[in-house]
């Protein structure tokens, strides 16, 4: 399995990391986090983008958490 982040789509400021979740690939990860939002794929792209995550990745992102 692979971790996948998921990402706001068009953010000046920053690259807006929401979540991440490990699943065998980006498009299961984008149905999982579109069930999620109870968005439909279509509108889920729309608005999201979904990534593979590295290794090193860095997730400031979430709240605090890795302060």
């Amino acid at each position: 399995m692979s971790k996948f982040g998921l990402y706001t789509k068009g953010q000046v400021e920053g690259s807006g990391h929401i979540n991440t979740v490990d699943m065998p690939s980006v498009n299961q990860a984008e149905a999982y986090f579109a069930g999620v939002k109870q968005l439909t794929l279509e509108q889920f792209r729309n608005l999201f983008v979904v990534k593979e995550m590295t290794n090193g990745a860095s997730n400031k992102g979430l709240l605090y958490a890795n302060r």
